[in-house]
């Protein structure tokens, strides 16, 4: 790989001269991109219609038949109309426009206008495979044995939480600049001033990062938290501020949970997956649970939504969109940064297409 020039690090600062990718190496790391799991949508919105769903630019259908979740191409073959336009069938997907049927391995099955051909004709709708992890619907459209597995959130089978899933959103941004935004922790302070931060008390402390499977993990804090929201309302002290520690698992490339202390034994969990619409546009499925505050859910979705509000018009401000990116270069607070540093080097490796699990041992 063609990597820029590193020029000379200022004191405290880490330069990414490593760590950059030119054009060249973002138009490999979307291709990569298409070699690993993605999601498509919510396992429990998926019952008796099909949806559409934009993948690396390409429109699909997903539907559940016969109780399994399964991804085509959303287009017809006999006329070309998008299949998630029309109905299930019983076992199959069946086309708005003229009927035609497909069962749930893309088969034609039942051509109304003329069912004489029905079982001769040879016609395939191109499918993908598709599995469901996480409270989520995902697929692979490489063509090949997908990489690494899917993401996960056990606290979403434990009866302890409660969990809040939001409406799928999408930004102007690439799918690293989204995903990087929720481990950026020098972020919290000012962006999330009064709520996630004090931009008073700024300063990061050295944190752990590490490589696991498929993983990066980090545990970082603590970080000033203000009380008066219902994140932190079980904090059992009357300062106005809590410190939090917060834990991570980054699935790469693309997902990531967070479990974020509210308390003692308050555990508060965010868990995001997302999605390349386009090279510049990512599609965000969003899971926010906890084990405290059960009757408060309106509290906790206004919140997301001001944290959403308040993220949202920096990150699509970023330029260039993707990331890596192809400017000269970008500088990183050493410590502060190791997290989101460490996220660019692997996806440089995903680029490269040197593509392993970590060690567990």
């Amino acid at each position: 790989m063609t990597m820029t020039q590193e020029p000379a690090a200022t004191e405290g600062f880490e330069v990414q001269g490593n760590t950059q990718l030119n054009m060249a190496g973002e138009e490999r790391l979307y291709q990569q991109l298409k070699r690993f799991w993605q999601p498509v949508a919510f396992s429990d919105d998926l019952t008796d219609s099909p949806q559409q769903v934009t993948l690396f630019d390409t429109r699909l259908a997903v539907a559940r038949l016969d109780g399994e979740a399964h991804v085509f191409s959303d287009i017809c073959r006999h006329r070309g109309s998008a299949l998630s336009l029309g109905r299930i069938d019983g076992c199959w997907l069946r086309c708005a426009y003229h009927g035609w049927a497909y069962d749930a391995e893309g088969t034609v099955v039942d051509i109304p206008a003329r069912p004489e051909l029905n079982g001769k004709l040879t016609a395939q709708l191109p499918s993908y495979p598709t599995i469901e992890a996480g409270g989520l619907v995902w697929t692979c459209v490489s063509g090949e044995t997908p990489l690494f597995g899917p993401s996960e959130c056990p606290e979403l089978d434990d009866p302890s939480y409660r969990f809040l899933r939001f409406d799928p959103y999408e930004w102007d941004c690439s799918v690293a600049r989204r995903l990087e935004n929720y481990f950026d922790f020098s972020h919290f302070a000012h962006v999330h001033h009064g709520i996630l931060g004090d931009r008073d008390e700024a300063e990061i402390a050295d944190y752990d990062v590490v490589r696991h499977g498929s993983e990066l993990r980090i545990t970082a804090g603590p970080f000033i938290e203000y009380t008066d929201n219902v994140k932190n309302s079980a904090v059992n002290h009357d300062g106005l501020t809590y410190e939090a520690w917060k834990r991570y698992r980054v699935y790469m490339p693309n997902a990531m949970k967070l479990n974020s202390s509210a308390g003692v034994t308050e555990d508060f969990v965010l868990y995001v997956a997302v999605a390349p619409v386009n090279r510049r546009r990512t599609r965000c499925f969003t899971f926010v649970g906890r084990n405290y505050a059960l009757d408060r859910d309106q509290e906790f979705h206004d919140m997301q939504y001001v944290i959403l509000g308040q993220d949202q018009p920096i990150v699509e401000s970023q330029r260039p969109e993707e990331l890596p990116v192809d400017l000269t270069a970008e500088m990183h607070v050493k410590g502060a940064d190791a997290g989101t540093v460490e996220y660019r080097r692997w996806l440089i490796s995903i680029a490269d297409g040197e593509i392993a699990l970590a060690p567990t041992g």
